[in-house]
């Protein structure tokens, strides 16, 4: 698996892909990548194979073919490129506060007082404060 440092941010069509192969297994064809795919929208199966073979280019899959059926595999894992995108998030939107981010999410209910409570306890666990 890659470094998160290695990893380039995806264009949102691929990491919806991704998101499909993350959520998917081990290995999906692309029929079935693309039957998961269309449970939100119709997709064109030569732009799929367009799309597989770039995320194949920028090092996020590997490929096999058994048959006449080709299979993916995900060589990035989804938790350490989520966690370039929140770092690029936090730092882009929030100049790398994160008290300001949740501050922000509190004010804009987008997170609840039960939220933040969670959130205390998961730092407390964290920090030592607490045990797990």
């Amino acid at each position: 698996m890659k470094k998160s440092e290695e990893i380039s941010r995806l264009p949102d069509t691929e990491l919806e892909i991704m998101k499909v192969i993350w959520n998917g297994g081990e290995n999906l064809s692309t029929s079935e990548i693309k039957e998961k795919l269309e449970t939100k929208r119709p997709w064109n199966i030569s732009a799929l194979q367009t799309l597989l073979n770039r995320l194949i280019d920028r090092g996020f899959l590997d490929s096999y073919k058994e048959g006449k059926n080709r299979f993916y595999i995900a060589i990035v894992e989804e938790n350490a490129y989520l966690a370039l995108e929140n770092r690029v998030f936090l730092n882009k939107v929030n100049n790398n506060s994160l008290t300001k981010l949740v501050a922000s999410l509190y004010d804009s209910r987008a997170i609840s007082q039960n939220d933040l409570d969670e959130l205390a306890i998961y730092i407390r666990q964290k920090t030592g404060g607490e045990k797990e």
